[in-house]
């Protein structure tokens, strides 16, 4: 029999972890561990966590989505468990949704994506995606398929193969956060594992937002977003053409950025600028304290 592990991965979101563990704790089909990484949250969740006997809990400082799944897949990997289940503290799974995930189609070491729904609209995916000049956008997309492959929304109900991770290894710590599940998505992929979303295992998530319209100062967030592109290009095109891609790409991404009617278009111009250009001299140290153009902007702000 195959082990299957639960990993969660939280930062200050007690009252949505609470509903995402209390998910799992429904499941038909019961995990046989259930990891909690706990990224320095500051808000009771430790001690929440401390009181619940049936929950794995490591605790970090904040190393983003990226440092919390990398460190829970390398745990619960080393404990030997088959597949690992991973997912963000906001994910609401239905009942049957790691059943219908484990009695999918088999088509050897893989990834399995539950679909994301939006919780604002059932009718809407979390995600949209646009692959192969087909639009997935309704729930109803992804019907008529048993399995859709080239479609997943990594770290939301993500099921892992052990074979999987043996082969391309862990996610990029360094990529802290936004990009680093396209990243490893990509890199799965590029080392030829399917990559599928199964359309009967059912996830409600917060729905996406326009990451270009975020207002300041929040839209640090997209420094990241820029910054880690460029290893999404290189998996998908070689490292060599990828890196060419990718600074064309991202000088056209600043540059547009000016071309907006947006209130903070200069201070975005600046961060895309930042992002490109740390990317394209492989400085990926930087956290949210240390970006200059976020600097720029507390000052000129205070």
């Amino acid at each position: 029999m195959k082990t299957i592990a639960t990993l969660i991965v939280t930062y200050n979101r007690l009252s949505d972890l609470k509903v995402c563990v209390s998910c799992i704790r429904e499941q038909t089909l019961q995990s046989d561990a259930i990891y909690v990484v706990n990224n320095g949250s500051n808000d009771g969740t430790a001690e929440w966590l401390a009181e619940q006997p049936d929950l794995t809990v490591v605790t970090q400082a904040n190393l983003g989505g990226a440092g919390g799944f990398a460190t829970g897949i390398e745990r619960a990997y080393k404990d030997g468990h088959d597949e690992i289940w991973c997912m963000d503290d906001d994910c609401v799974p239905t009942p049957d949704a790691l059943h219908n995930l484990m009695t999918s189609p088999n088509i050897g070491p893989a990834i399995k994506n539950c679909v994301s729904i939006s919780n604002k609209n059932h009718e809407e995916l979390a995600f949209f995606v646009r692959l192969n000049n087909k639009d997935f956008q309704k729930v109803s997309d992804m019907g008529g398929y048993d399995l859709v492959y080239g479609v997943a929304s990594l770290f939301n109900g993500t099921l892992i193969s052990s074979e999987v991770i043996r082969a391309i290894g862990i996610p990029d710590k360094k990529l802290f956060i936004w990009g680093d599940e396209v990243e490893y998505m990509t890199r799965a992929i590029k080392m030829n594992f399917p990559v599928v979303t199964v359309p009967t295992a059912l996830l409600f998530h917060p729905p996406s937002v326009d990451r270009d319209g975020i207002p300041w100062p929040g839209a640090w967030k997209n420094y990241y977003r820029i910054r880690n592109e460029r290893r999404v290009f290189q998996n998908a095109h070689g490292n060599k053409y990828g890196f060419l891609m990718f600074m064309f790409w991202s000088v056209k991404a600043t540059f547009s950025q000016l071309s907006t009617d947006r209130k903070n278009r200069f201070y975005n111009f600046l961060l895309y600028g930042e992002a490109a250009a740390d990317s394209l001299l492989n400085n990926f140290r930087k956290r949210p304290n240390t970006i200059y153009t976020l600097r720029l902007y507390q000052f000129m702000n205070k």
